[in-house]
């Protein structure tokens, strides 16, 4: 049998292991005596101790990433003894260019370790920066659910708690949300413990598992195209690829384990919510289509319907939007959905009068930027519903890179790959409407500058021996300057 045990585990110091908000003052002025006489306010988390010795029980390699000092991490450490580290890497190590979400620090961890593959390997931490260098790093992003958070705007692959961690040691694949693992198994019907989810607000952070901060949960990550790294990504990703199959296909239907992962929802979150022994939502109702596209969530909710054991009514068109309403995916930020919704978003007249009071359930496919929950949920407060919440089947894993607009239509621009050969290249995310938006700019993708002209160096395909070269982006015009290499001197 393969072994999928988990090869290392790398941690985060502050809050993560240690609750240290009181020792910040002292850790940035660098008053190691004030930090001595105060390291008592610190609080070790309680299943830490528990959860290193499982660790080294079962010989896996445990070493910590912090962007704190090495003098304070070494008097935390010693204060609560935790001195179990085989590698500690501080800022120290990597200075003010290699903290933090740069990947430098648990790489440098890695190595030491003596690991070449990070394929199975895990980065605990609390904050978005931690999980930002995990994703660079290529080591899976776990939230520990013990640690004091405030909202994350990064989602990880899991939130655990100690038991389900320590449980998922033997086998790295358990380590994850609960869509991304019914898409890696492409069933619902595997050995699982529980349905992983992330708590989100309306704004799409994660926040702490309280039914009073909660206004949405995802069950997965969505690695869309539109940076280098997550196009990366997005080509091991199962989930992913299921995901944008819509972007490719006017007749998508959506998988079937996406049904069955979602009625249950549809049975088992209303517990969680509702008080007074509520088993169900009143309504369950889903983000619609724009006019004239496939109605794929309509047709999932009503595929839902016919096997959920439910009392809810599934209406599908309680919102739509106006005619002519632009795809929110060309607009980039936040700030322009929104926009957007507000001017075309709105509830559908025949059913308003029958919202008051009323609990309701919406589901979506992706969550980006959470504007378009964020609408819903004021709609449906205009009219005075009661208790709404909203569901994805996964959330988009943002990672902070500028972003890039076409320069003809101004639409967003992401990362495509040609079928043929492989080779990934900027393309205007309008490329799929339709009508006069439709725009097929592109563009090739920068690896590094041509050491020869300064001009840039990307990837291109010989069609003769069917093999792909490096080349100065100047080739095979008047101005060439003739630098060409080999694929694997990158």
């Amino acid at each position: 049998m393969e072994n999928n045990k988990v090869e290392a585990v790398i941690f985060d110091l502050d809050d993560t292991l240690v609750r240290t908000s009181s020792l910040a003052q002292f850790r940035e002025s660098r008053d190691k005596e004030g930090l001595k006489k105060n390291l008592h306010k610190s609080k070790l988390c309680s299943p830490v101790k528990q959860i290193i010795d499982e660790i080294k029980k079962r010989n896996i390699k445990l070493a910590l990433v912090s962007n704190s000092p090495r003098w304070y991490v070494d008097e935390v450490l010693n204060f609560h003894n935790i001195n179990d580290f085989e590698i500690i890497i501080a800022y120290d190590d990597v200075h003010a260019g290699g903290i933090k979400p740069s990947p430098k620090g648990i790489n440098m961890a890695l190595k030491r370790l003596g690991i070449a593959n990070p394929n199975r390997c895990i980065y605990i931490g609390d904050q978005d920066t931690d999980f930002n260098a995990a994703y660079y790093a290529n080591v899976k992003p776990v939230a520990p659910s013990w640690a004091t958070r405030h909202p994350i705007e990064q989602v990880p692959a899991a939130i655990l708690n100690s038991t389900t961690l320590i449980n998922s040691l033997d086998d790295y694949n358990k380590i994850g949300l609960i869509a991304d693992q019914v898409a890696f198994y492409k069933t619902f019907n595997f050995p699982k413990t529980q349905l992983n989810f992330a708590p989100l607000n309306e704004e799409g952070s994660i926040v702490p598992l309280n039914k009073n901060d909660i206004k949405l949960i995802t069950f997965g990550r969505y690695f869309s195209q539109g940076s280098e790294l997550t196009s990366l990504y997005h080509e091991k990703h199962q989930l992913s690829k299921d995901i944008y199959a819509k972007e490719l296909s006017e007749t998508y239907v959506v998988p079937q384990y996406w049904v069955d992962l979602l009625s249950r929802v549809i049975i088992t979150i209303p517990q969680y919510f509702f008080e007074n022994n509520k088993s169900h939502f009143d309504i369950i109702t889903v983000i619609p289509s724009k006019k004239g596209k496939n109605k794929r969530l309509e047709n999932l909710l009503k595929r839902i319907e016919q096997i959920c054991d439910t009392k809810s009514k599934f209406i599908p068109d309680i919102f739509e939007f106006k005619d002519g309403a632009k795809s929110l995916k060309t607009l980039g930020s936040r700030e322009a959905r929104k926009a957007e919704l507000d001017a075309n978003y709105i509830l559908k007249e025949k059913h308003i009068a029958s919202l008051e009071g009323k609990s309701i359930l919406i589901i979506d496919d992706v969550i980006t930027t959470g504007a378009t929950f964020d609408k819903s949920f004021s709609l449906l407060t205009s009219v005075k519903a009661g208790v709404s919440i909203g569901v994805s089947v996964a959330k988009t894993v943002s990672i902070r890179e500028a972003n890039k607009f076409c320069p003809e239509c101004g639409s967003l621009m992401k990362i495509r790959s040609n079928k043929k050969t492989g080779i990934h290249f900027w393309g205007c995310c309008a490329f799929y409407e339709t009508g006069i938006r439709k725009c097929s700019y592109t563009e090739e993708i920068k690896i590094k500058d041509c050491p020869k002209c300064a001009g840039n160096i990307v990837k291109r395909h010989n069609n003769r021996n069917n093999s792909s070269f490096l080349s100065c982006s100047s080739y095979g015009t008047s101005e060439a300057c003739g630098y060409t290499e080999s694929v694997g001197e990158i």
